[in-house]
């Protein structure tokens, strides 16, 4: 069998031939300042909303406003991305993000920023993040061959956690000895270096609908996909776990602001500290999943990770104690790869690429809208049972939801680790073993 390393061969050596592609090295390596910046700004966004009111509904109020958008917009963005031009659609979204940024540097630096301000801007790039996110998510197979998508794929995950560790770090630093608007102002400059690099790809011709038909057949194809995925033995079990993990476990990393001072008394500094931890663990867990690079056993893998991302957040939303809740927010992070990037890397290796647009559509909506959701949710809770409570109690319940997807583990592996595709034509899966039970 062709393809990245089917038998489980593990190594940096997958890593270094997903960036041996110069437009995927140039992309990965122009995208860290800016994803640094983003995981800065979120930090900045909720500090600020918390000095602004020190509530925990309003925290989960500007997650809703920057997330709940996906909600609405990803199928949208999805079947739209199957029919423009990607590498476009992405120029566009960025150069929105670094004018929103400009905006959070020049309100908060003339002293005009209000909670309503705040929640207004969170909400205008809530509208544009699924538009980018599935710029993105297509971008990415387009720039490496299909061997390599694996490893880039994690490859991204390893980038993404390294600015989740870098970007609250560097937020708690600048926040506390210059205040959230120099945080804008980095954001601002990281989003241009992208933007100019941007300049420099040579996009692979992508496989596209054809254009016209008006609002209809945009709609035409968001059914389209959704039937798709619906009736996918593989992709629709694989979203469906995300989901569940995303409006119950994911929603704890926008309620980081309440126990950094409310129940850990840390203030800025502390969340900082609790930010880095949970990009530590997604560094390490980025790393562990790039070098693996097989297809081969990823379902289990992201099952049973999902199970440990929640026993870990259990345990620190329980603790009492700043330096015992950290190991176990780092190992949060750790795990929550296996959930996240993970689904993704499975999806996009089994996805019929006419339908790839859609189908990410939905893993963004799941991935990025559904915690806003949940974050919203879990805050107003927790105003009235407590932050730790509240939190822990939600991560109880993903694990009841976990026990359906263990269930059907085996027929979802045979649907989703199949063999590159120029080999699918010929190919059978495998029948799963009589283990699986039907869903009740």
């Amino acid at each position: 069998m062709k393809g990245p390393h089917p038998k489980g061969a593990a190594g940096f050596h997958n890593i270094v031939a997903a960036l041996k592609n110069r437009d995927y090295g140039i992309f990965a390596a122009a995208h860290v300042p800016g994803l640094i910046g983003m995981w800065a700004q979120r930090i900045a966004i909720g500090w600020l909303a918390w000095e602004l009111t020190k509530s925990p509904a309003w925290l989960g109020a500007i997650a809703m406003a920057d997330l709940l958008p996906a909600i609405f917009l990803a199928p949208f963005s999805g079947a739209i991305v199957d029919r423009v031009n990607v590498a476009k659609l992405m120029v566009f979204t960025q150069i929105f993000v670094a004018i929103h940024a400009g905006l959070l540097w020049l309100l908060t630096l003339t002293g005009m920023m209000n909670i309503w301000l705040l929640f207004s801007l969170a909400l205008l790039l809530g509208f544009n993040n699924p538009f980018a996110t599935a710029a993105r998510h297509n971008l990415v197979p387009l720039l490496v061959p299909t061997k390599n998508l694996a490893a880039a794929i994690s490859f991204n995950s390893l980038n993404f956690n390294l600015a989740r560790f870098l970007g609250p770090a560097l937020a708690g630093v600048v926040i506390a000895t210059s205040g959230a608007v120099t945080v804008f102002a980095i954001e601002m400059v990281a989003e241009c270096i992208l933007l100019v690099a941007l300049r420099f790809f040579n996009v692979r011709p992508q496989p596209r609908r054809a254009s016209g038909g008006g609002f209809t057949a945009v709609l035409r194809d968001i059914r389209e996909g959704m039937v798709y995925t619906a009736r996918h033995p593989g992709i629709g079990p694989c979203l469906g776990l995300l989901l569940f993990s995303a409006i119950t476990s994911r929603p704890s990393l926008e309620l980081l602001p309440g126990f950094a001072d409310e129940v850990f008394g840390r203030g800025a500094q502390g969340l900082g500290w609790l930010g880095a931890s949970v990009g530590a663990g997604g560094i390490l867990g980025s790393i562990w999943l790039a070098r693996r690079g097989a297809i081969k056993g990823m379902t289990y893998l992201v099952i049973m990770q999902t199970l440990a991302m929640n026993l870990a957040l259990i345990v620190f939303a329980l603790a009492e104690n700043f330096w015992v809740a950290l190991p176990f927010m780092a190992l949060t992070g750790f795990f929550m790869v296996g959930n996240g990037t993970g689904t993704q890397v499975l999806l996009q290796w089994a996805v019929d690429p006419m339908m790839r647009g859609r189908v990410m559509s939905l893993y963004t909506l799941l991935f990025r809208g559904m915690p806003a959701l949940g974050a919203l949710i879990i805050g107003l809770a927790a105003e009235h049972f407590g932050l730790q409570h509240t939190v822990a109690g939600a991560a109880l319940l993903s694990i009841g939801f976990w026990v359906w997807a263990y269930r059907r583990r085996h027929s979802t592996a045979a649907a989703m680790e199949l063999p590159p595709p120029d080999e699918r034509e010929s190919y059978r899966p495998p029948t799963p073993p009589s283990t699986d039970k039907p869903a009740t």
